[in-house]
């Protein structure tokens, strides 16, 4: 009981540094990602209800999407009027370090993959990308268009 507890401070600590919900009901792994993903590279968040876009590379001003898991794959969103700019996608380790799966234009895994392959979509809503997918586009996706790692 003493852990949970703890859990509890823990999310209401973050809650306030954050100005994000770290809501144990599913949004924590979003929330944890967008954090650690922002301090690394150099992202501004957006306000959390912000359509498409986690946030924007403070010196380009690039659009990001950020998605972050434990459980190596990532969802990404299906429509044309719903394709980020820039999609990170990372694994959170379990101590606390971000694997990068993907850093690149949206439009790149689009072109490379969805299309290409067809892919099926859940709903309407996404597709779901896994990691071996998302590394291996990700080594395709040139220097220049990958957001910069600052730490």
């Amino acid at each position: 009981m003493q852990e949970i507890k703890q859990l509890l401070e823990i999310t209401q600590k973050l809650r306030s540094q954050y100005q994000r919900s770290f809501s144990l009901d599913g949004r924590l792994v979003g929330d944890i990602g967008e954090v650690l993903a922002a301090e690394k590279y150099g992202l501004e968040l957006y306000n959390e209800n912000t359509a498409i876009y986690d946030g924007f590379e403070k010196t380009t001003g690039r659009k990001v999407q950020i998605k972050a898991s434990f459980k190596n794959y990532s969802y990404f969103p299906f429509g044309e009027d719903k394709i980020p700019d820039y999609f990170l996608s990372i694994n959170i380790l379990e101590n606390g370090e971000l694997e990068e799966l993907y850093n690149g234009p949206g439009s790149f895994i689009v072109e490379h993959y969805i299309q290409k392959r067809n892919l099926k979509h859940y709903k309407e809503t996404f597709y779901t990308l896994s990691k071996g997918i998302l590394t291996s586009l990700n080594r395709e996706v040139p220097l220049e268009e990958k957001i910069k790692i600052v730490l």
